[in-house]
């Protein structure tokens, strides 16, 4: 008798949620918004899963649905927008009902603890308001010359490989140096990774954001049952908290578990800054210094991993264009010499000289919007019910997305010169804000893309006074036909090779 009722019970358990299931994925047809069929339970998850890549699954469905379409990732409805106007609206003019982000993977957003990636309302504006002087003018000045210090050790490299006389992977240098740049400029500390691959604070750093580490049972669980987040969050959680004991108070268990990466570099950068408050205020302006003058040092390991990939990625991004279009690169090393008076190799530029520099700029700016680093859309999420012109009135919670590489290959937007073509003067004629946004758009942008850019700027600098890229043929070419998309999209590698300009050879 028991066992029927309980299986009666879990029956109607079974198809209440499928009931459930259903009723989700009618949310677009109910708002009479076109987008791709679903798959019970899995949504469009396998159609993402088969082309490996959601920026190319969601460029298919824009070149046949159109600018406004919907798709789901597991239950969780994606209303894809790629009309500037409307985008405008939601990240800009509206950003009152717009001022979330979408929920990361096991972050609460309403937590106390909760950091400026994730937090809204009233948190998220307190935090924004003090992490903003962090990046003013002043601020990225007094930074130069610890950013200098990471660039003398990524030279010393490329003098390495450049008498090695042989094509090299300088993806992995732009790593350890951005990983580098990002430990010195945070918490002066000098972890020696550029000199050592296999160091404890790089192999944690990188960790984070892999999918080995981000994509397990859990996080599919997560993807897939959303429903019941508030279960996974505390599973998180627990596991976290269990692995941490055993690994630091039974070390014996060492051997079968392993700390989380995030949680780890979480150790050391708390260790660093209670260190750092305990000796007060110091002479050195690094992140960490500029962060606790500002109250704002919550978030900086946030700060820290957003930095690490995007910027090594846009590096690798430059230098492949730097490689396949030759005569661009003579342009902005003639562009990089009318700057300097001196000869001298080793001449350090000064931030004004950098800031000076508009068609390094107008380069950097050309190669992100052909190779956009972040996974092709930045996502908002409703607060309240609100009508959107031409889409509807969406209810609160809906996740709008906007269509990165749509927008940045729209020719209205970008012509008259072909959007496929690198053409870096473009940018000196004014376009529509919402027509390059590779750092996000709005009040919630990315705060460090200031220092994203002189730390890029900087490093270019001072590679092309010295040396020209080559283009080492398919061994270059081939790792572009397998971009890596995760959090960040990107190549295995970057395959090059150096060439003094001072010599033929």
């Amino acid at each position: 008798m028991l066992t029927g009722v309980l299986v009666a019970i879990l029956l109607i358990l079974i198809v209440s949620y499928g009931w459930h299931i259903h009723r989700t994925y009618r949310f677009f047809t109910r708002l009479g918004i076109p987008g791709p069929p679903t798959r019970f339970f899995f949504g469009n998850s396998l159609d993402i899963l088969k082309t490996n890549r959601v920026s190319l699954a969601i460029q298919t469905w824009t070149e046949k649905y159109g600018q406004i379409f919907g798709y789901f990732e597991g239950h969780t409805p994606i209303l894809v927008i790629s009309n500037p106007d409307i985008l405008q609206d939601v990240f800009i003019t509206s950003f009152s009902n717009f001022h979330s982000r979408r929920e990361i993977l096991f972050v609460e957003p309403n937590a106390k603890n909760a950091h400026l990636f994730v937090a809204r309302g009233l948190r998220w504006k307190r935090q924004r308001f003090v992490m903003n002087p962090t990046f003013s003018s002043l601020k990225l000045k007094q930074m130069s010359p610890l950013i200098h210090r990471s660039v003398d050790i990524f030279m010393e490299k490329m003098a390495q490989q450049h008498q090695c006389g042989q094509s090299f992977d300088i993806f992995a240098f732009f790593k350890r140096f951005t990983m580098d740049t990002i430990w010195s400029c945070g918490f002066g500390l000098d972890t020696n990774m550029q000199h050592n691959p296999n160091n404890e604070y790089l192999h944690y750093s990188q960790r984070v954001l892999t999918k080995e580490c981000c994509l397990t049972k859990l996080v599919i669980c997560f993807i897939f049952m959303n429903e019941f987040k508030w279960l996974w969050y505390r599973l998180y959680n627990f596991d976290t908290a269990i692995r941490y004991w055993l690994h630091y108070y039974l070390p014996i268990t060492q051997r079968f578990t392993s700390v989380e990466p995030q949680l780890w570099i979480q150790t050391q950068a708390e260790a660093l800054i209670k260190r750092r408050m305990e000796l007060g205020n110091t002479n050195r302006r690094d992140l960490l210094q500029l962060m606790l003058e500002s109250a704002s040092d919550d978030n900086f390991i946030e700060v820290m991993i957003a930095g690490y990939e995007t910027t090594s990625t846009a590096l690798a991004y430059v230098i492949y264009v730097l490689a396949t279009y030759p005569d661009e690169q003579c342009k902005l090393q003639e562009h990089i010499d009318a700057h300097f008076h001196s000869k001298d190799e080793q001449e350090r530029p000064s931030y004004e000289t950098i800031s000076e520099m508009d068609y390094l700029d107008m380069f950097i700016r050309e190669t992100l919007r052909m190779y956009p680093i972040a996974p092709s859309v930045i996502h908002r999420q409703s607060t309240q019910e609100f009508h959107i012109k031409n889409v509807g009135t969406i209810p609160a919670g809906t996740i709008i997305a906007g269509n990165i590489q749509s927008l940045h290959f729209n020719p209205e937007l970008w012509g008259p010169v072909d959007p496929h073509v690198f053409y870096p003067e473009r940018f000196a004629t004014k376009r529509h804000p919402l027509a390059w946004i590779p750092f996000g758009v709005g009040p919630r942008n990315c705060v460090g893309m200031r220092f994203a850019l002189m730390e890029m700027k900087v490093v270019l600098v001072r590679l092309l006074k010295i040396y020209s890229i080559i283009d080492c043929g398919e061994q270059t070419h081939q790792t572009m036909k397998e971009l890596q998309e995760f959090f960040v999209i990107s190549p295995q590698k970057v395959v090059v090779r150096l060439q003094r300009r001072n010599t033929q050879t």
